[in-house]
């Protein structure tokens, strides 16, 4: 029914329906990317082949960005003509060139044909099930399917022309070429996680660390050579039973990172680490485990509570300052009573009178009472001495009056 229909429509008309199905059709893929990303994503996933893929969501985003940026372009024209003829140079398609570039891409990292193909068939899938689920309507559907099945099959001839051209260069020395290149970028990643001063570890699902950086190893193990298990193909991954309790309740709360701090006992002796615990960034699961950093903060911690024990003696000392002005200002009052009223005996009695003695040492121990009273006047520091079962301020030493 639908050809018949577009049989009896006018060029007019024809034309008018390709540039609504265009229009239509651009707004359909430009608007639902993430949405792809995550079909492909599942595709990948449920058959295997995100095993061998990026791990990283923006890769997945950038291949989908890849193959929906030419078809986009000549929507924006119209809807194209993307019938096959036995005549096209498939190679120069500008919709096959992205799939083309990323399928020798692949080939280098050790995906081979079938299986850059393979996985090429999903992401046609994902597109289908977009129009599936976006068209207005079933015609419009059936268009659309007929447009995105010829745009990957000009991919798919595309493909295969440039896979069984002569190759021009030896393979051998372009697979040499492509090893140099990985392995150079390996070690420049792993010179810089070598480099950190924080140390770094990342541990696998089950717990254990599956790589570590130097600061980690000298930390925990002693170690002082950077890199000194390059080589070192035997190397167990060690557990950290210090830390598994926590990345378990890490794991088992579905966030995306946690921070700790706790007291742990290493190489250098018991230190005070600030711990993040953070999910690697992984869609493809491949890498189910988590990145571990830690921070230092023996030293930190250790002058903020110089510092609150500081803070805490000044708020003594305060106290202590408060109350001595009280006692002082309460005591001065019937001291001078008590030496006023001596002294006025004194006066009436002869130097050989039977009190004499007795009057004069009352003067003399409330002038003591007096010294201690301006030292307690005088107290600036907070100094205290064992008396009894407790400690006492100790004014000598406080007031600096001797």
């Amino acid at each position: 029914m639908e050809n018949k229909r577009e049989k009896e429509m006018s060029p007019t008309e024809l034309a008018d329906q390709s540039e609504t199905d265009a229009a239509s059709l651009h707004a359909i893929i430009a608007g639902n990317e993430a949405w792809l990303i995550d079909r492909i994503l599942f595709y990948a996933k449920r058959q295997g082949y995100a095993r061998y893929t990026s791990t990283l969501r923006e890769a997945w985003r950038q291949s989908i960005a890849g193959l929906s940026a030419p078809l986009l372009a000549v929507l924006e024209k119209g809807l194209p003509d993307v019938e096959l003829n036995p005549d096209e140079d498939f190679t120069g398609d500008p919709l096959a060139c992205f799939g083309i570039t990323e399928a020798h891409r692949h080939l280098k990292r050790g995906v081979n044909q079938a299986m850059f193909l393979g996985l090429m068939k999903y992401y046609r899938q994902s597109y289908l099930d977009l129009i599936d689920r976006r068209s207005p309507d079933p015609a419009s559907g059936r268009r659309f399917s007929l447009t995105l099945n010829r745009f990957f099959d000009r991919i798919e001839m595309g493909l295969m022309t440039a896979w069984i051209a002569p190759d021009k260069n030896d393979p051998i020395a372009e697979l040499q070429r492509a090893n140099r290149r990985i392995t150079n970028e390996k070690n420049k990643y792993l010179t810089i996680f070598e480099s950190f001063q924080s140390p770094v570890a990342v541990f696998d699902r089950n717990r254990r660390i599956d790589t570590m950086n130097h600061a980690w190893a000298t930390l925990f193990d002693g170690r002082t050579v950077p890199g000194a298990d390059y080589y070192d193909d035997t190397r167990i991954n060690p557990p950290a039973a210090w830390l598994s309790s926590e990345i378990d309740r890490f794991v088992a709360s579905g966030k995306g990172e946690k921070n700790i701090e706790k007291w742990v006992q290493t190489a250098l002796g018991s230190r005070h680490l600030s711990i993040k615990i953070k999910r690697m960034l992984d869609v493809s699961e491949k890498f189910s485990g988590c990145v571990v950093i830690l921070d230092d903060v023996t030293e930190q911690k250790q002058a903020e509570s110089a510092l609150q024990e500081t803070t805490r003696n000044s708020e003594r000392l305060q106290g202590a300052l408060e109350l001595a002005g009280a006692v002082c200002h309460d005591l001065n009052q019937p001291l001078m009573a008590i030496t006023g009223y001596a002294e006025l005996i004194l006066m009436d009695y002869p130097e050989d009178g039977p009190h004499v003695q007795k009057l004069k040492k009352i003067v003399e121990q409330v002038a003591k009472v007096g010294q201690i009273t301006k030292k307690l006047m005088h107290v600036t520091r907070y100094e205290t001495k064992p008396y009894l079962d407790q400690q006492i301020i100790d004014i000598e030493k406080a007031s600096g009056v001797s």
